[in-house]
């Protein structure tokens, strides 16, 4: 029987800026420092890891200054914690002394309480322990980190392991995390933290230094774990937009890099099941549990947790995928997963029709396109996503060549305070939806996409989308509301994740199956006056 083994490469993961080679990643430092100073022999995936978290930029620094990382529990995240620390600790503070002095090198590890961030900085005390405790603690401690490590303090609160060049490590709970700055952050169970009182104390810390990196493990969340929905958002709009610009060919990436630096600093590397699969899904279980096959982990052991735990809890625990319960999705996700398709395009010479709409927080503003397709349907797509709201202006401003009619929800709406400035751009005719049509907007989109399930008997056209993991989410996670006479739309306050997405695709949609709708161009006085409360006209 052949063994089966978990999956090295992640479902969601941020594609590099260039080929990876021991030039441009430190990941290969890693992994030969882990077997040959600290004999741990790291599994595929973390040695996949490494290498691509551990990019560098052409002027040495790490590409990434934030990066998240989500496996299901009893993957090995505390032995690769452990090892990325000592290396830092021993290693990598000495790299550049001429712009991050050793002395002012701090690791600091971090959790939401003090006994989990303590196991990773355990690993490494039995390894670096210049004065071992006992005869244990000594057949483990390897000689050449003791000679380079000055005594330990193990004082409750005030842990500390501090190298010969007297770079340090700290670790602390999330409560008191707030202190000097870091070089290094280790972040982990991000998924704990309910507010964003730890992550606004800790996340600085590493800014005021050259190639700071914050790392954030964790296991999938649920409604509660705002902190790690907010970050796995961001890093996910920044895959959709190179896979756009670079995915689509338009530009290389280091052309990427260059105009758009803002959006490569973060990376994800998720290994989780994919949406809809069964609880003992054999490609599932493997997505999202790489260690199975390299120790005492195997699907069949994964498979025996089902019947012990709640779906909730297995879904989290063992496949590493959020839990929503809290919100009903707003389609039915069998339609919607039948409506992703890889090679879906616009045909040549269709009309656009454009969408665009903002988060409720004003967060992130999201540009969206449907046209036609060569078999009659719709294709969708989120063309540009990104924070704020002032650059939708500048997006549209810098393509003058290109004629845009652009709906957005006219009234009570945080994108509506834009409506007036893209109405006076010359390339552009603006299509306020309001009062039924919002309702009307959501209605279509459902029917278009309810059309894509197997076995469905409806004349509607189906709409299509490429894999896009920020649309994915928001049409998995969106909450919806009640609008009256039994009409339903998006509510973007209580969603789990940015709605703006999807709402900005059923606005495109929308317009385009009002193909002669009027514009607002036609009735400027409409907005005489006018930056918000747009009127329908």
């Amino acid at each position: 029987m052949v063994e089966l083994h978990g999956c090295t490469e992640p479902r969601l993961w941020t594609k590099p800026l260039r080929e990876l080679s021991e030039e441009s990643s430190l990941g290969y430092e890693v992994i030969d420092y882990a077997e040959h100073v600290l004999h741990v022999s790291l599994r595929p995936w973390q040695r996949w890891l490494l290498i691509h978290m551990l990019e560098l930029r052409e002027d040495g620094s790490y590409r990434f200054s934030k990066v998240i990382i989500l496996v299901a529990r009893q993957n090995g995240k505390t032995t690769l914690g452990a090892v990325l620390a000592d290396w830092w600790l021993h290693v990598d503070s000495r790299r550049h002394p001429d712009r991050v002095p050793p002395v002012e090198f701090l690791i600091v590890g971090v959790s939401q309480s003090l006994d989990n961030a303590r196991e990773p900085w355990d690993r490494v005390v039995t390894w670096c322990n210049p004065l071992p405790r006992s005869m244990a603690e000594q057949q483990l401690v390897i000689p050449a980190l003791q000679e380079h490590t000055l005594p330990i303090s193990f004082t409750n609160g005030k842990e500390h392991i501090t190298a010969d060049n007297l770079a340090s490590y700290e670790i602390r709970a999330v409560k008191s995390a707030r202190g000097k700055p870091a070089a290094r952050v280790l972040m982990d169970e991000l998924r704990e933290q309910k507010t964003f009182d730890g992550w606004n104390a800790v996340e600085p810390t590493t800014s005021s230094f050259w190639s700071g990196m914050l790392v954030c493990l964790s296991n999938a969340g649920d409604a509660t774990s705002v902190v790690l929905q907010k970050q796995r958002d961001a890093a996910l709009t920044q895959i959709d937009e190179f896979e756009q610009n670079v995915g689509a060919g338009l530009m290389t990436p280091a052309e990427y890099a260059l105009q758009r630096p803002e959006m490569c600093d973060t990376g994800l590397f998720e290994w989780s099941a994919p949406d809809g699969c069964a609880l003992d899904d054999e490609a599932a279980i493997r997505q999202s549990n790489p260690s199975i096959g390299f120790g005492g982990k195997s699907v069949a052991s994964v498979r025996s947790k089902i019947q012990g735990m709640t779906e909730a809890g297995y879904r989290t625990e063992y496949l590493c995928q959020w839990v929503t319960a809290d919100v009903e999705p707003p389609f039915p996700q069998p339609a919607w997963l039948a409506g992703v398709d890889p090679d879906s395009h616009r045909a040549e010479g269709a009309p656009t029709y454009w969408g665009v709409d903002t988060s409720a927080d004003r967060g992130y503003s999201t540009i969206a396109v449907v046209s036609k397709r060569d078999d009659g349907n719709w294709h969708g797509e989120i063309v540009a996503r990104r924070p704020g709201i002032d650059w939708l202006i500048r997006w549209f401003r810098e393509r003058p060549a290109k004629h845009y009619r652009v709906a957005f929800q006219g009234r009570g709406a945080p994108v509506s305070s834009v409506a007036e400035l893209l109405h006076n751009l010359p390339n552009v005719e603006t299509v306020p939806v309001t009062g039924p049509d919002v309702a009307a907007s959501f209605g279509r989109m459902w029917d278009a996409v309810s059309a894509c399930e197997p076995g469905a008997k409806s004349d509607s056209l189906k709409l299509f989308h490429r894999p896009s993991p920020v649309l994915d989410d928001a049409a998995k996670m969106s909450a919806t509301r009640k609008l009256g006479d039994g009409a339903w739309g998006l509510d973007r306050q209580k969603s789990l994740v940015d709605a703006a997405p999807l709402i900005a695709l059923g606005m495109a949609l929308w317009l385009a199956e009002n193909e002669g709708r009027q514009s607002s161009k036609l009735y400027p006085s409409a907005y005489a006056g006018r930056s918000t409360g747009l009127l329908m006209v």
